[in-house]
Parts: structure tokens; C-alpha cells; sequence
């Protein structure tokens, strides 16, 4: 079990010269986050402009100097969360400076750079991805799916913009949920889920705090598809597919496109109504903190209306205040087993 109360954090700083700065006695409002639509770290701090070496941290702590984040649990230290410093902002309070720094980890890049490619039917998701990264120099740990894709082409896009493309092509021709992520300097390829420790939260213990929304404002019940307009401009019904019709009927019109079968567009008015055909759920979890935790992985939470097993959709770790803020997907059963009546065996509380 960890004692959460003895977790500490370090955070160290590589200067334009090479030498390593530790910058943990100087620093407040120490926080990173992993946002649901975005692929990249944010870690976000402010550091008293005190000297090292002879010298203000603020000459030190430049833009793009790595900052490295690690919990220290008992006696030793783990890599959290790293990033490059974009953001730099030295001010002048009540006769104190400070700098107040914003730092991305290595996936900002990919949503920072554009490139064109093009790929030949039949090239499998692997090869798309990996020649992507190797092309821009970045390393890649992929455990993702590797299905065949029709030819594929890409104009002045950005990378991430490809790669979650793919990945989304990829899961809706069953290959199931892959993400992209960055850990330790490369970028890995995963399935959503795959964490070998899967920590339980509880109302009786360590759940400050757990919200459940839901909404069918923008729910979709019914997709009718249109074929082309005939001389009068008229369209002809071509096919009605109905979702789960007990909140009434919510419709949507889609046409055929003269390049698709019938069967292609039934296949998108399916795909819509599996992501919009059910209640939006919406659910929040505020916890102690437990700083290696990421998007992605899997929890198990009994905390009012939130029961049972969860993906982490974005979380912000506080430092500061030793509290982590979730937003959390449910377990629906994609081929990942798991019980959801009862803490798992891999499962630790806290």
C-alpha cells in the first residue's frame, strides 16, 4: 500500500549549457495534465527567480530547456511527466521576481509540424505510423494495431493529425482503442487499458469527490439515408436505420455518396449512431494525488452513481494541494475482460 502522505516531488531542469538544475526548492504551483483531445503532457509551474551558481534561475530555465517531474516513493524516484519549455514568463510582485513556465512533452511536436505522404493500398497500420514518426527523427514503442488501409493520402497535415486518423480508421474496422502517448522521451502506440496495476477509489476512503452526468440533448435515434436528387431535384429514401428509439425519434440525414454502395453508408449511419446513439455520460473523480497515474489507464471506483471499472479520459495532477482531477470513460467491454462487481486481483487500494 502507498502512503500517499510521503510522496514527495523533485523537479529538474537541464540548462542551455548542459548542467542540471534542481529546481524543487524554488517552485510553486506545480501541475501537469494530459487533456482528452490533446496528445501531449502540459506541465505548467512557477519558480522563485532566486541564483544558482552565481546565476538567476531565469538565465538558467530558458525556451526549450527539458524539465523533468519525479515522484519519490519510498526512497525512489520515478519519471512522471517531462517537457520542453515553450512558455517563459519571468514577473515582478511586491518586490519579489518570479518565472512562471509552461513546458510540453514530446508529442507538442507532432501537433506543431505539417508534412504531405502518401501510401499504397493494402499498407498495413504499423508501417503508416512508424514511417511517419522515423521520417521527423522520433522514437516509437508500438504495441497498436496493424490492419490493411486503402490507399491513403495526405496533404500539408499535421502529424498527430495523421496518426489519429489512422488509429480512428483503424478502431472503426474493429481493431479496438489505441492511443498515442509519449513516455520517457518516445512515443508509444497502446491499447487503452493496459496498465498492469489497476488502483480502486471508494467513498469510504479515498474519493473526495465524484460527479455522474447525463444528457440526451444530442442524442441520435434514427439515420435515414438519401440517394442522389432526381431531375426535380427530389431524393429518393435509400435506407432508414433506427438506433434505440425510447427517448422518441432523433434523426439525422445523411446522403449516399455516388462513389459508395449502399452498404458503405449503412455502415456510416451505424458508426453515428454508435457514437451518438446512448446517453452522454459524463463523469468527474477528484482523489489524492497519485502522480504516475495517465490517460488511459484503467481504474475501479464504488463512489456514489460511479461504479465499477473506468478508462481515464484527461486528468490534471496538482502538486500543490497532493489532489489529482479526472475525467473518466466507462469500462463498455471492448475485449478487455474485467470484473466490474468487484475489486480485481490486480487491483491496489490507496
Amino acid at each position: 500500500m502507498i502512503d500517499l502522505r510521503k510522496i514527495q516531488y523533485r523537479i529538474m531542469c537541464i540548462t542551455p549549457s548542459g548542467e542540471q538544475v534542481d529546481l524543487t526548492p524554488a517552485c510553486t504551483d506545480l501541475g501537469w495534465e494530459e487533456g482528452s483531445k490533446e496528445l501531449a503532457v502540459r506541465t505548467s509551474l512557477k519558480i522563485y527567480n532566486g541564483k544558482f551558481n552565481g546565476s538567476f534561475f531565469s538565465d538558467s530555465v530558458q525556451p526549450s530547456s527539458p524539465i523533468f517531474i519525479y515522484a519519490v516513493i519510498n526512497g525512489a524516484a520515478q519519471e512522471v511527466a517531462r517537457g520542453y519549455v515553450e512558455k517563459w514568463t519571468p514577473s515582478f510582485t511586491n518586490g519579489e521576481t518570479s518565472v512562471s513556465i509552461e513546458a510540453y512533452d514530446e508529442m507538442h511536436a507532432l501537433r506543431c509540424n505539417k508534412d504531405s505522404k502518401f501510401y499504397n493500398d493494402d499498407t498495413g497500420t504499423k508501417a503508416i505510423i512508424t514511417d511517419i514518426l522515423s521520417s521527423w527523427g522520433v522514437p516509437c514503442d508500438y504495441q497498436g494495431p496493424n490492419i490493411k488501409h486503402a490507399k491513403t493520402v495526405y496533404r500539408q497535415k499535421y502529424l498527430c493529425d495523421m496518426i489519429l486518423d489512422i488509429l480512428d480508421e483503424a478502431k472503426k474496422k474493429g481493431a479496438g482503442f489505441y492511443f498515442a502517448r509519449a513516455k520517457e522521451g518516445v512515443v508509444q502506440i497502446i491499447p487503452r487499458g493496459t496498465n498492469s496495476e489497476i488502483y480502486h477509489f471508494d467513498e469510504a476512503n479515498n474519493a473526495i469527490k465524484a460527479t455522474d452526468s447525463f444528457d440526451i440533448s444530442g442524442i441520435v435515434t434514427r439515420v435515414t439515408i438519401l440517394g442522389k436528387q432526381d431531375s426535380d431535384g427530389k431524393q429518393k429514401i435509400e435506407a432508414t436505420v433506427n438506433g434505440s428509439t425510447e427517448f422518441g425519434i432523433r434523426q439525422v440525414i445523411i446522403g449516399k455518396p455516388r462513389d459508395k454502395t449502399l452498404e458503405e453508408a449503412t455502415q456510416t449511419a451505424n458508426e453515428i449512431l454508435k457514437e451518438r446513439g446512448s446517453i452522454a455520460r459524463k463523469i468527474t473523480l477528484e482523489a489524492p494525488d497519485l502522480p504516475f497515474l495517465r490517460k488511459g489507464d484503467r481504474i475501479s471506483v464504488k463512489a456514489g452513481t460511479v461504479q465499477g471499472s473506468f478508462f481515464i479520459k484527461s486528468i490534471r495532477h496538482n502538486a500543490d494541494d497532493r489532489k489529482m482531477s479526472m475525467e473518466i470513460d466507462e469500462d463498455k467491454g471492448d475485449g478487455n475482460a474485467y470484473d466490474t462487481n468487484a475489486m480485481d486481483e490486480g487491483s491496489h487500494e490507496i
